[in-house]
């Protein structure tokens, strides 16, 4: 008998196959084997929204080989993701097999959540069939986000820019960074000031304190005047210790990861993007090292959490663990509590093993989160001897206190793997002073601190995603390429691991939210989230689902062509400027390349300028040679920056603009060195090219010899490199564009 394994990745079915053995061939889908058309809309709205599906030609050679293999095989065994993308994987190759082998072949459903021996004997010994509620739900998915995007996305390239795109999880993300953006513009900061006495005991033993009320009224202080006030009356006060109290505190340790919370945590502690912690999780999946990393479950099988107890028992202690195992229950309503936490699948891997040396940067950092993880959330609390002083005098109250770890509890497993995490390490102020209540307190010194308010922080990956996940919007699966999308259509750009929205993500937001509200609307996305979730459930049909959403959807995108105007949607609103050309208000307006002004005038007037960002200077070149009364300024073109009259479009003289990095050429040591393009990258080349050929893919530091190299130069400006024996070259010249877009 001849079986068949099919599965997702080739790392995954390498996996599979050392645990299967020679009975069991393996072969991988490599992902999505058919999905809707690129080219079309592939849904059939008038046939109750049918979709057409399609086998990709990047897909069409690798479901041959599926199909072929599956001609000789017996039993089918279905094995793909534990959940409604890997269900529908599965759901489409069986129907490709059907469809491609003439004979009926018996077709199988092998899930399982982690890729070891005994959970892969067991799948199989246990095999179901397909689950079509979870396929249904994928579908419904699908089909409505290629609705939303299908009709929303040709509008947006009409009235706002070409290449954008909207939908019903990117846009909302979009919105939440817009709203916060516009939280930090509308914030105004405010002045105030804290107040720190310093103190010393009978023993003169010096120690601090912050002041908390004056007149037994909390501290409110805005101003420097009165600050200093306040510390000269301070100052001539006698003080005594009036409360002393010594507590415990209790810190309990985080519940199990779950997809969300260990992309926050990869996020904060790492700086890793949603996507790259996902892409090493997936890696530690597929080789069997940790469970499936897509869920929204914090439950653990009892099988290890007593692993866990004795893994702690034997390297950290009894003192360690606590009398009963935890188990922790998932707050999310929609959660699939069949699927475990993320977890690792053998202990005995510690993220200190050998294995794990030859594995990346990513995947050893995101498996010893996990692996740690895994471990505090079975061990006891971390405790702390709190303090708690209060010194007083007739009008002032000051307060000090510290905390003291007297037992470290789960911190001891970051600390057994040399893994300490800023978020663990509580502030470790230990009130060391000798004091008792009633004593006397000498002040050495009052100082004033100044401070201001601080705007509301923007969203990284980890706070947009708890964002998300608190408003029920997306699910596992979605967070990651949802930030992904939201970046390479431009809509928001990085400082650091914060978001900041472009100017297109205000004009097209502004825009949802006028004409087509429910599409970022919280508590709507919301709601459609919770209705693919009950098809999952088999409580409702798809199509019902997208039907109920679609009619009114579809009416309104008709109307809202016909009435918006592209005018209207690129208007950000009025200057101060008046046009230098007819005198009329200079309009603030988006286009291809960002912001510019734009004449009111238009069309009858086209003066245009571009505008530049705060603290952005715009250079000049003198005046220009061909007009003599424009002057040569820096422009933004499609292909960068290049230098034209500022008298276009009645002028049309531009040259190309070559950006000095303050480097002389170590070659020729004349020119300088300037930034150049090839196909997709910079290098960098001497100003005097041709007739100095001096390129390095390396910044050049001043100073540093010139030593010539064998190695291969950069390409120059304009070549494409077709193939390691056949160069296209194309024109160097940098060419401004025929025509300024208003």
């Amino acid at each position: 008998m001849k079986n068949l394994v099919i599965v997702e990745s080739p790392t995954k079915a390498k996996t599979l196959s050392s645990i299967l053995g020679k009975e069991y061939t393996v072969k991988a889908s490599l992902g999505h084997v058919r999905d809707l058309p690129q080219s079309s809309l592939g849904v059939d709205v008038e046939n109750n929204f049918e979709p057409e599906y399609v086998v990709s030609e990047k897909a069409k050679k690798n479901v041959s080989e599926v199909v072929k293999e599956a001609k000789d095989a017996d039993v089918i065994y279905l094995a793909t993701d534990p959940d409604r993308e890997g269900e529908a994987i599965s759901w489409h190759l069986q129907y490709l097999i059907e469809h491609g082998v003439k004979k009926k072949k018996q077709f199988k459903r092998a899930v399982f959540h982690e890729i070891t021996k005994s959970s892969i004997e067991a799948a199989f010994a246990h095999c179901t069939e397909l689950n079509t509620n979870l396929v249904d739900a994928q579908q419904g998915r699908r089909v409505l986000d290629r609705l939303v995007g299908y009709k929303l996305s040709p509008l947006l390239w009409k009235k706002v820019r070409f290449g954008l795109s909207a939908g019903r999880v990117q846009s909302v993300a979009v919105r939440l960074v817009v709203d916060r953006e516009r939280e930090r513009i509308a914030f105004k900061q405010e002045e105030y000031f804290t107040i720190e006495g310093e103190f010393t005991n009978a023993e003169k033993e010096t120690f601090k304190a912050n002041l908390a009320e004056i007149d037994s009224k909390k501290l409110a202080i805005s101003s420097q005047t009165d600050a200093d006030n306040v510390c000269q009356l301070a100052r001539s006060e006698k003080y005594k210790v009036s409360s002393l109290k010594v507590g415990e505190r209790k810190r309990q340790a985080y519940p199990p990861f779950k997809t969300s919370t260990l992309q926050q945590a990869a996020s904060n502690i790492f700086s890793y993007s949603a996507r790259t912690t996902m892409s090493a999780a997936q890696k530690l999946f597929e080789k069997g090292l940790i469970t499936y990393h897509r869920t929204d479950s914090l439950s653990l099988s009892g099988e290890f959490v007593s692993s866990a107890r004795s893994f702690i028992q034997h390297k950290m202690g009894d003192s360690f663990l606590p009398e009963k195992p935890i188990f922790y229950k998932t707050k999310s309503k929609n959660a699939q509590e069949a699927h475990e936490a993320i977890r690792p699948t053998n202990l005995n891997i510690s993220p200190v093993s050998a294995e794990l040396k030859k594995m990346g940067d990513y995947e050893r950092n995101i498996y010893k989160l996990i692996f740690i993880r895994s471990l505090e959330c079975q061990m006891l609390p971390a405790v702390y001897e709190t303090t708690s002083v209060e010194l007083s005098s007739q009008r002032f109250l000051f307060r000090a206190s510290g905390n003291r770890l007297k037992f470290s509890g789960w911190l001891e497993a970051g600390n057994i793997f040399g893994f300490k995490k800023e978020e663990d390490e509580e502030d470790s102020t230990s009130f060391s002073a000798r004091l008792s209540e009633g004593d006397d307190v000498n002040i050495r010194e009052i100082i004033p601190t100044q401070h201001f308010t601080q705007p509301p922080a923007r969203y990284s990956d980890a706070t947009l995603i708890k964002a998300l996940e608190e408003l029920e919007i997306g699910r596992p699966s979605t967070y990651a390429p949802t930030i992904s999308t939201i970046i390479s259509r431009g809509y928001v750009s990085k400082e650091g691991k914060y978001f900041v929205p472009e100017d297109v993500s205000y004009v097209v937001t502004d825009m949802l939210a006028t004409h087509f509200p429910a599409i970022v609307d919280y508590a709507f996305t919301a709601l459609v989230e919770e209705g693919l979730d009950k098809i999952a459930e088999g409580e409702l049909q798809w199509r019902d689902v997208i039907r109920d959403f679609y009619i009114p959807f579809e009416k309104n995108v008709a109307e809202k062509e016909i009435q918006l105007k592209k005018t209207d949607m690129t208007k950000l609103g009025e200057s101060d400027e008046l046009c230098q050309e007819c005198g009329k208000i200079l309009f603030i307006k988006l286009g291809k390349y960002g912001k510019f002004l734009s004449c009111s005038g238009f069309p009858d007037c086209k003066y245009a300028k571009p505008i530049f960002k705060e603290g952005e200077v715009q250079e000049e070149f003198g005046l220009c040679e061909l007009c003599d009364t424009g002057k040569l300024i820096l422009k933004q073109g499609k292909f960068g920056k290049f230098i034209a009259c500022s008298n276009y479009p009645k002028c049309k003289n531009a040259k190309p603009y070559l950006e000095k990095i303050g480097v002389i050429c170590p070659k020729c040591q004349q020119g300088d060195v300037v930034v150049k393009k090839a196909k997709r990258r910079i290098f960098y080349g001497c100003s005097r090219y041709p007739d100095c050929d001096y390129a390095s893919w390396k910044i050049p530091v001043a100073g540093e010899p010139y030593v010539e190299k064998k190695s291969r130069k950069p390409a120059k400006e304009g070549t494409v490199v077709k193939s390691k024996s056949s160069v296209v070259k194309k024109s160097a010249k940098t060419k401004p564009p025929k025509k300024v877009k208003k």
